[in-house]
């Protein structure tokens, strides 16, 4: 133990710091994905081999698990094929929810829902994806590619029943609408209500790959619902719906955000005093 501790320098400090955040990142970019998943279930296979060797004299098991570790590498690579070039193509890329201020959120966030309650009235289905902290990448490149403002009158157009790609869903991607005809992955769950349809359906699967909150207008209720995390809940009107969006999307900032806030404020308008006395005392000229 001493000698380790002897030869412990600060290049293993720093090596040992950048495979933690490699290490953090990594599960950040899997959190409410199926990868998430499917790496829990090859960690209790470690496990399992490790009390095969070590524990109990499990040694058909412990030979099969043996047979199967040096090949576990191209496994996941093979599995997670998609995620490792998405997370490639966008490394470094963490988008904002909304817009840039909490002034253009808002209006992104009334523009939707007034949108949303139009739509709901004339029964005309709709389906609007919010990315969040997992890129939506993927099903951003199979659709129309718009980068455009997001506007009531443009997602009347798009949900439109003639438009051509009125069946897709429409990705909102840093307050702007990314793409529009996109096609999501249907949930896989077996319990979920037969009477729902593909829309919602496709709703609850990408809530469930992802962290991704979805807006769900129904043209057979003429409804509107929101879907996280594989929950729907129906919203009786456009004034819930927004109020839903923006907790979800927009949180209250916690208390140790508000006393930093406080604390910049307060250093500001020190400054802003000091400049103005020095201005003051020098004839104007700071």
């Amino acid at each position: 133990m001493r000698e380790i501790i002897e030869q412990f320098t600060w290049w293993s400090a720093l090596d040992v710091l950048i495979i933690a955040v490699i290490v953090y990142q990594g599960l950040k970019l899997l959190k409410g994905t199926r990868a998430a998943q499917m790496l829990t279930g090859i960690l209790l296979l470690v496990a399992l081999g490790l009390t095969a060797r070590f524990l109990l004299p499990l040694t058909t098991l412990h030979w099969l698990l043996s047979k199967l570790y040096p090949s576990i590498l191209l496994i996941l690579i093979i599995i997670f094929q998609d995620d490792i070039r998405h997370i490639l193509s966008t490394m470094g890329r963490r988008p904002l929810i909304l817009g840039n201020d909490a002034a253009s959120s808002h209006f992104v966030v009334d523009d939707i829902c007034r949108a949303a309650a139009s739509l709901a009235s004339k029964r005309i289905g709709a389906l609007i994806v919010f990315e969040r902290n997992i890129l939506l990448s993927r099903y951003i490149e199979v659709g129309i590619n718009l980068d455009a403002r997001v506007s009531k009158e443009l997602l009347l157009a798009i949900f439109h029943p003639t438009s051509p790609v009125h069946d897709g869903a429409v990705v909102i991607q840093t307050g702007r609408i990314a793409s529009a005809g996109c096609f999501l992955p249907l949930t896989r769950d077996e319990y979920i209500d037969p009477n729902l349809g593909t829309r919602h359906r496709a709703a609850i699967g990408i809530s469930q790959e992802t962290d991704a909150v979805v807006i769900i207008v129904s043209e057979e209720g003429a409804s509107m619902s929101v879907v996280e995390k594989g929950k729907m809940t129906r919203m009786p009107d456009a004034k819930a719906l927004r109020e839903e969006l923006l907790r979800t999307l927009l949180p209250e900032p916690s208390d140790e955000d508000k006393a930093f806030d406080a604390r910049q404020n307060g250093v500001g308008s020190a400054i802003g005093t000091v400049k103005k006395w020095m201005r003051h005392v020098s004839g104007g000229r700071f």
